[in-house]
């Protein structure tokens, strides 16, 4: 049996006449159909798949066709998945507008033709066909890339060469506007971020030099060195899985706004990109082409918080998240508790009108420290001035600002605690030796062949210092008297004792309870040391400290609290203080509050190997 298929291609021509016929004759059992140039019978039409089809010789004269790609094809008028043929009964294979004639052939092979049945109508030129005589493609080619030379290349060349001052500059046409001061060092360098022709610019040109991604982070700061930026880009980071943010983004109101929106893409012109929000080449009102805008791409607000939060879930089926139309609706706070410290803390979301507890390691009652009448204040007063009290103990002596006064430090014993709860164990020439804090073996090592006073004896004060003796409680070791009442460690961890064995539980307060708010302490109205006497809240206006008798209380205001001041519609907000959702959430960084208008300008760095790797203002 030959296995030989001659394959003849019939091409009618765009101006009639003789078509054109190409043949070749390929010797093997099987050959592929589709679109894609690969296979060895091209169908040049979109309703064919890339691969489409086999087909393949069943035996003398006969062949074998099967869909590989899931799609039908046409046998005599039906439209099937698979059909085997006899090649003397001359049948006819359609896929799509192509049609394939199957006959035998003289070496018992079997011979294919293949034409497109609507080759026909190109033997006659069209009005606007190549061939036609006024309206031919050809001639309008030739007009409209003339008017394009003229307009955009010749006159514009003409005026800069011999116009002394014209009044007009033709050139400007090439250019959209000169970009902001931020990226101006890429004045020069458009395929930086217009990679593709007519292609708007993409995510990936922008994440380039901006990826918060750790993995990404180091190569973003490197390729904008290598550009030539005399600034350190700001890292920023998504604000869910982009393909979340599709799905529960949605079209703006109106019905010109959505067919806008709608023709965008269709013309590969997205609006969920980096650059439909951050709009660069944006001239100044009544500045030239030449001058930047603003230090920055100005800021379009493309979509609002309500419009996507509104109904989410009806968008996006698989969210967490409560759908959020208003502050009215806003959900109660659900602060991040730590249900178990040590190295590797487990934390949960807990709903603060439960009364949460988390398990933080220590044995702290706010109440005790802040009570103006109580012991501690006394020893507070006793202790003076010269140790920074001299007066009843408030939140501020122990719960210090960082340098941004957005938040505060993290507790110290030595520096927060130390003052009133002394960790010496022992007096040798007059100079007290203190226990290290933080590691229970290095406590222990320390006191290793050691004896302190008996445990709650009159050798010790509380909370000043020990006074060392001679340890008189038999059988007794010093570090079971550090660990038991009375000692060093016991009033202040969570200790328990399995016979000989102490266990101390892993301590780990928590710096930040609502992941994704940004609430700013440094706001003056936020309260804090001395806030309440300029009309700000006090810090015991939001922080039941002082009723709280246990460390895990979770001492933070709820949505009421908070509502007294933030309750409003949106529109009373902006109109008081230009307040609204982004006062608490960033889209960038949910975490993180939105920076008011009014930032400090761009400063310049010297980008050095030394040169800190963190994003500028993160």
């Amino acid at each position: 049996m030959a296995e030989t298929f001659h394959l003849r291609l019939i091409t009618q021509r765009a101006g009639g006449g003789d078509p054109i016929i190409r043949e070749r004759t390929l010797e093997k059992a099987e050959l592929s159909i589709g679109r894609a140039s690969g296979n060895d019978i091209v169908l040049t039409d979109l309703s064919v798949d890339p691969q489409h089809a086999r087909m393949r010789f069943s035996g003398p004269g006969r062949v074998s066709i099967e869909s590989t790609a899931g799609l039908p094809f046409d046998v005599g008028g039906k439209s099937v998945m698979g059909a085997t043929l006899d090649a003397a009964s001359r049948p006819v294979v359609r896929f799509g507008d192509f049609s394939l004639a199957l006959e035998p052939a003289e070496d018992g092979g079997v011979g294919v033709t293949i034409s497109r049945d609507d080759d026909e109508h190109h033997a006659s030129p069209s009005v606007f066909s190549l061939q036609a005589k006024v309206f031919g493609r050809r001639n309008m080619a030739w007009v409209l890339g003339s008017g394009i030379f003229l307009l955009c290349l010749a006159i514009p060349m003409i005026f800069v060469l011999f116009a002394a001052n014209p009044k007009i500059h033709p050139d400007e046409q090439w250019s959209t506007g000169a970009l902001s001061k931020s990226h101006a060092f890429l004045q020069q360098d458009c395929k930086s971020c217009h990679a593709n022709a007519f292609v708007a610019v993409r995510d990936q040109a922008c994440l380039s030099c901006h990826a918060a991604d750790p993995a990404q982070a180091p190569k973003a700061l490197a390729n904008a060195k290598r550009l030539g930026s005399p600034f350190e880009p700001l890292l920023i980071s998504e604000h869910a899985e982009h393909g979340k943010l599709v799905k529960a983004t949605p079209l703006p109101p109106g019905l010109g706004a959505k067919a806008n929106v709608l023709i965008q893409r269709a013309f590969n012109h997205p609006t969920d990109r980096c650059a439909s929000c951050h709009i660069e080449h944006t001239r100044a009102k009544g500045g030239t082409a030449e001058a930047p805008a603003s230090d920055k791409p100005k800021l379009v607000v493309v979509q609002s918080c309500e419009s996507c939060h509104a109904e989410l879930k009806m968008r996006l089926k698989t969210t967490e998240l409560i759908d959020t139309p208003d502050w009215s609706k806003h959900p109660n706070f659900r602060a991040q508790v730590m249900t178990q410290a040590g190295p590797s803390p487990k934390f949960q979301r807990v709903a603060l009108d439960t009364a949460p507890q988390e398990r933080n390691g220590l044995i702290f009652p706010h109440r005790l420290h802040l009570d103006p009448l109580g012991g501690v204040a006394r020893q507070a007063i006793n202790l003076g001035k010269g140790a920074g009290y001299g007066a009843a103990l408030e939140c501020a002596d122990c719960h210090r600002r960082d340098a941004t006064g957005k938040n505060f430090k993290p507790i110290e014993m030595e520096r927060d605690c130390g003052t009133c709860h002394s960790l010496a164990y022992d007096r040798v020439g007059g100079q007290l030796r203190n226990l290290p804090h933080g590691d229970v073996n290095k406590v222990i090592a320390t006191l290793a062949g050691r004896s302190i006073s008996a445990p709650g004896g009159s050798d010790r004060t509380r909370p000043g210092g020990i006074r060392p003796t001679a340890f008189s409680g038999a059988g007794a070791s010093a570090f079971r008297a550090t660990f038991s009442p009375g000692g060093a460690c016991y009033d202040c961890h969570t200790i328990t004792w399995a016979g000989d064995t102490v266990q101390l539980a892993p301590t780990k307060l928590a710096s930040k309870y609502l992941p994704r708010g940004g609430f700013d302490h440094s706001v003056p109205e936020h309260g804090g040391p001395g806030e309440s006497k300029k009309g700000g809240f006090a810090c015991a206006d939001c922080h039941r400290a002082k009723v709280s008798d246990k460390s895990a209380d979770v001492l933070i205001p709820d949505l009421a609290k908070c509502g007294t001041c933030h309750g409003k519609t949106t529109a009373q907000i902006a109109a008081a203080d230009d307040a609204d959702c982004t006062t608490c959430h960033s889209f960038h960084k949910p975490g993180q509050s939105t920076p008011k208008p009014g930032a400090p300008p761009l400063r310049t760095l010297r980008w050095t190997e030394a040169t800190p790797r963190k994003a500028a203002g993160a």
